[in-house]
């Protein structure tokens, strides 16, 4: 595919994959059983050739490429109490044992992403097939292995989010690298973390671990279902299916099945990547309900969304009708976490795509990426 493919042809060529034949005169006729979802279109089935993009692409695997592996793996060493040697990246990604959400401006969310930078370089090799990206895979889940255990999780104000971070790692570790530990890495964090994280979906701010400041409330469990839902399709385990159905955040869904905006004024990034959830459990278990709700989560989304596609200013969505939106114009400069919010847009977008052949979800991906995404790098 190149950048000549109109969306259209894209679409064709994609229900195509899936449905087989089922050509009728100039259009298609597919049968009810032609109707599955669309499939996702493989890493090395996609070329880029615009320059904006391979730049970003290019600077994003350079500095990825450049950090030490000890630097990766610093707060997660110190964290777990293993020897803990290299430079400190400093930022969130630090770790501080006396952290102090209200005066530190180092050290919230320590090794956060440490499972997100490992999908990025298995993803580039997934790409271009450069086997240093590979190497560095598997070197850094060598070391991981050694951080794995409970009090790595126990310190962290964030152990689904990182958690989920680590999944999504280990997840491409497996399918791209073919990295044949993987998943014995995976069943172990799993292991560590279940003693840790809370049984069932807890809100944004809800208090659930005693004696803790409120920092310790802003955890993200309603997040896990998606990559949970993936790495069982992948062959992980019907434990990671189970695990996926428990932490559905079905209060938010049911009532967005029903038509009614529950994510008026929760976080915006979490709860949008949330509705993936939700298309997880539509593609891998038939919830038509949970389909719906992504579809009407997405709908409430969009009602609120600026001309750039970006949303969720202050990182707080709105009720309908809301003079919110309006208003945050003049009152903030934070108007779109770029970062983690185009990452869940364009997830859910995808899997709206896929679901429902319905190409308004690619505008919407397409402007969330040329305008905000790249956009952020100009």
């Amino acid at each position: 595919m190149n950048g000549r493919v109109s969306r259209r042809h894209f679409l064709q060529m994609s229900g195509l994959a899936v449905a087989g034949s089922g050509l009728k005169g100039r259009g298609f006729a597919l049968d009810a059983v032609e109707q599955r979802p669309l499939m996702e279109v493989g890493y090395q089935q996609v070329t880029l050739k615009s320059a904006p993009h391979l730049a970003q692409v290019e600077n994003t695997q350079g500095i990825l490429m450049g950090l030490s592996n000890d630097s990766l793996l610093k707060p997660l060493r110190e964290m777990a109490g293993v020897p803990a040697p290299g430079e400190d990246l400093g930022g969130w990604y630090s770790y501080r044992k006396d952290y102090n959400f209200r005066t530190d401006p180092v050290g919230f969310a320590p090794g956060c992403n440490y499972g997100q930078w490992v999908s990025a370089l298995a993803r580039n090799y997934g790409v271009t097939g450069d086997t240093a990206s590979r190497d560095k895979v598997l070197q850094l889940n060598r070391s991981f292995a050694e951080t794995i255990g409970v009090r790595y999780y126990d310190v962290n104000r964030f152990p689904a989010y990182c958690y989920d971070k680590v999944v999504c790692g280990l997840m491409d570790s497996h399918r791209l690298v073919q990295d044949p530990d993987a998943f014995r890495l995976l069943d172990a964090s799993t292991d560590a973390v279940v003693q840790v994280i809370p049984g069932h979906a807890v809100e944004h701010d809800v208090a659930w671990r005693p004696n803790r400041d409120i920092s310790w409330d802003w955890d993200e469990s309603y997040t896990l279902p998606e990559n949970l839902y993936l790495v069982y399709g992948m062959g992980a385990g019907e434990r990671y299916r189970k695990l996926a159905r428990q932490y559905l955040n079905d209060e938010v869904f049911d009532a967005l099945a029903r038509g009614e905006n529950s994510l008026a004024n929760r976080h915006a990034y979490s709860y949008v990547n949330s509705l993936c959830s939700a298309m997880q459990a539509y593609l891998v278990d038939g919830s038509e309900r949970h389909l719906e709700a992504a579809r009407n989560g997405f709908e409430i989304l969009q009602a609120q969304s600026f001309a750039t596609g970006g949303w969720g200013s202050d990182e707080t969505l709105q009720a309908t009708g809301s003079s919110a939106l309006y208003e945050s114009l003049t009152k903030t400069h934070h108007s779109f976490e770029t970062p983690c919010g185009s990452y869940a847009h364009m997830k859910l977008t995808r899997y709206l795509l896929r679901a429902t052949r319905d190409g308004k979800y690619g505008d919407s991906m397409e402007r969330v990426m040329y305008n905000t995404v790249l956009g952020r790098g100009r």
